[in-house]
């Protein structure tokens, strides 16, 4: 039987840029609007805007160096158990588990958290942990464990991380009646 519940949820994809006001226009037109606005993060250049309703979060960064991927992101509920199995399935670390503060102007954050709190979720001073890998062909991922308050922002928590039952059934009916493509 198809999986109905998930380990993990597609939350953001990061895109590098050297010139964040030409990436910005670029994927405004493409999703329409002039929707970025500043993350949270005051170490390196960085915007945001959502591109689902159900917490897909498009992200525009300051490039670290000229061959950097865009770049996946999962959330997961146990970041070091996650690392440790994809480790054993073929996967090699590339950035450590690393912190992720709360950072940034003093309005920006009070907005962030006043955002929260009108959700009923109590703010805390970091966004989770997040740890890049290879997968076994060489693609880059992100994994992140969220906070609490994030996983309501990205509608991330385990609850939030399952198929329909229509696109289980779909899927096992595939699984057992669809004609593989190759032989």
């Amino acid at each position: 039987m198809a999986n109905q519940k998930l380990h993990a949820k597609l939350v953001t994809c990061t895109v590098p840029t050297k010139n964040s006001a030409a990436a910005q226009k670029f994927y405004n037109t493409l999703f329409g609007g002039q929707d970025f606005a500043r993350s949270l993060n005051d170490k390196f250049e960085s915007y945001f805007r959502p591109i689902s309703q159900d917490g897909l979060t498009l992200s525009i960064a300051t490039r670290s160096n000229d061959r950097e991927p865009i770049t996946c992101f999962f959330a997961v509920d146990n970041l070091d158990a996650t690392v440790s199995q994809l480790v054993a399935a073929g996967g090699k670390v590339v950035v450590n588990s690393s912190a992720l503060p709360v950072s940034g102007p003093s309005q920006a954050i009070k907005v962030f958290q006043d955002s929260l709190r009108a959700q009923k979720v109590q703010p805390t001073n970091t966004l989770g942990q997040f740890a890049t890998m290879l997968d076994p062909d060489g693609n880059y991922l992100g994994l992140i464990q969220l906070d609490d308050s994030m996983q309501t922002y990205f509608k991330a928590g385990p609850e939030q991380r399952t198929l329909s039952k229509a696109q289980v059934d779909e899927l096992e009916n595939w699984k057992q009646k669809g004609e593989p493509l190759l032989k």
